[in-house]
């Protein structure tokens, strides 16, 4: 078969543009190796031992790692990123608009001298009323729960919404999963005991994780349903195995036994950017060819016991395992916050979680997809509380929070209209996700809104459901993909 003319132009370009950048392709080629062996020399656990037999050689192996390493960057610095922080720093140095600080700082819930929390509390509260908590972990990897400071601009922003907030301090130089976890109990025990004290709710505590945050909190709240299965399993058959391998169960089992005080359910999950399936995160790290330089190797190690880490898997057992699971057992409300372009954690990791907790019907369950950015960071978005992405977090911060009341109320004070619904039949569980596309605002008049809906508000057992609507307000183009009832 013969060269067409067009055929042979096109060669002929493209060897004229190769001997052409001939000369950059060496510096371009060193520098990518470069960054990929720095990178893998400070991050590869195995490097400690042996570090020329780690180095990556492969082209191929080294140009997905960096073009990982690149999307992990934007992830972080993408979207409104930067501009957020300018602002924040330039309004900081102005010392204009500066909320006033309204933390008690240091205050010990625990025997260890780390056991410290900060306790953000509302200004203009009623006398005798009380508000709803929120528990902040911080962290968006496992090895940074320590680092609560940079979350208190985020915390003092969520306090001026109404709210009290609780941001602890948890884990240490060094320590593990099980470790983390267990500050975190004793921490949110300390709230269930003193809310009355300051004026929170402990009908009203509500858990906020972003990132290794959310996959952290989530495991948290399914204490109380796994110390039932496994002590009503050991009753008819001692030794029972929920998960698929024997190690994970032994993992599982021989974390619960260091929670020895069963906790109350908290009544909501806030879970931001998170990963919730440690063996699906990484397979798509090893994919990308970071599977030794990412967090998730560096926390979790062999995948032998990946499966007791994973909130998706625990929850699917436990729905194939038992005949019946009763809802009061898990948190009543769950929210996930997703960027639909994350490249980090990606969004099937909350879409996994979503199904699950629709299948075992959770009274609740909330997911806001934001199509058009990439990672969904609070900390960072709530820096200038009057930006579009921060009024948008509050409001369903705010309707996850008080449900039945302060939800509706905030969504007419930001030029909502939701007309009321009649209520469906008790006991029906509902699942809603939203998709909300961030768009210029010289776009808004010109593009058309596809598939808006609204979803109706039910009644349960625990009083009048919450309606979940896509946010005109601030993203015109919000629609609702997906809903289950």
């Amino acid at each position: 078969m013969g060269w067409s003319w067009r055929s042979a132009v096109w060669y002929l370009v493209a060897a004229c543009g190769g001997v052409v950048l001939l000369p950059f392709a060496l510096p371009i080629a060193v520098t990518v190796y470069a960054i990929v062996w720095l990178y893998t020399w400070t991050h590869d656990p195995r490097a400690r031992t042996s570090i020329l037999q780690v180095l990556p050689l492969h082209p191929r192996r080294v140009f997905r790692c960096v073009r990982a390493l690149w999307s992990g960057m934007l992830d972080g610095l993408g979207g409104p990123t930067i501009a957020i922080i300018v602002t924040y720093l330039a309004a900081k140095l102005t010392r204009s608009a500066r909320a006033q600080d309204t933390a008690v700082r240091d205050i010990k819930y625990g025997p260890q001298a780390r056991h410290r929390l900060d306790l953000f509390v509302p200004l203009g509260r009623e006398p005798g009323g009380h508000m709803p908590v929120v528990v902040i972990l911080p962290g968006y990897r496992w090895s940074k729960t320590k680092r609560a400071r940079m979350y208190r601009p985020m915390a003092q922003t969520l306090c001026g919404d109404g709210m009290f907030v609780v941001l602890p301090r948890v884990g240490g130089a060094g320590a593990g999963l099980e470790d983390i976890l267990g500050d975190f109990h004793q921490a949110v025990q300390w709230v269930f005991e003193n809310a009355d004290n300051f004026g929170g709710d402990a009908r009203r505590v509500h858990l906020l994780g972003y990132g290794a945050g959310a996959h952290l909190c989530t495991m948290y709240s399914l204490v109380v349903p796994l110390k039932t299965w496994y002590a009503q399993a050991d009753r008819i058959a001692p030794g029972a195995q929920l998960l698929s391998t024997a190690r994970a169960d032994q993992a599982l089992r021989s974390w619960l036994k260091r929670i020895r005080r069963v906790q109350r359910p908290v009544a909501g999950l806030i879970l931001v950017s998170g990963v919730f399936d440690i063996a699906g995160q990484r397979k798509y790290e090893a994919e990308r060819c970071i599977e030794h330089l990412s967090a998730t190797c560096r926390t979790f190690g062999a995948l032998d016991d990946a499966e007791a880490w994973s909130p998706s898997a625990i929850v699917r057992s436990l729905r194939r395992r038992s005949a019946f699971i009763p809802a009061e057992l898990f948190a009543s409300s769950v929210l996930l916050i997703h960027g639909r372009r994350d490249s980090t954690f990606v969004l099937q990791q909350s879409q996994r979680l979503f199904r699950e907790l629709c299948e075992i019907d959770v009274p609740d369950v909330n997911m806001k997809i934001y199509a058009n950015l990439r990672r969904v960071d609070p900390s960072i978005a709530l820096l200038a509380p009057a930006s579009a992405l921060a009024q948008s977090l509050l409001e369903d911060i705010r309707s996850s929070v008080s449900p039945s009341g302060s939800g509706a109320q905030g969504a007419q004070g930001h030029g909502g209209n939701d007309a009321s619904a009649p209520p469906q039949d008790q006991g029906q569980a509902q699942a809603s996700v939203e998709h909300t596309q961030e768009q210029a605002p010289e776009e808004h008049s010109q593009a058309p809104v596809e598939n808006n809906q609204s979803q109706e508000a039910q009644t349960t057992d625990s009083g009048p459901r919450r309606r979940t609507r896509p946010d005109r307000d601030y993203f015109p183009h919000a629609n609702l993909i997906a809903s289950k009832s």
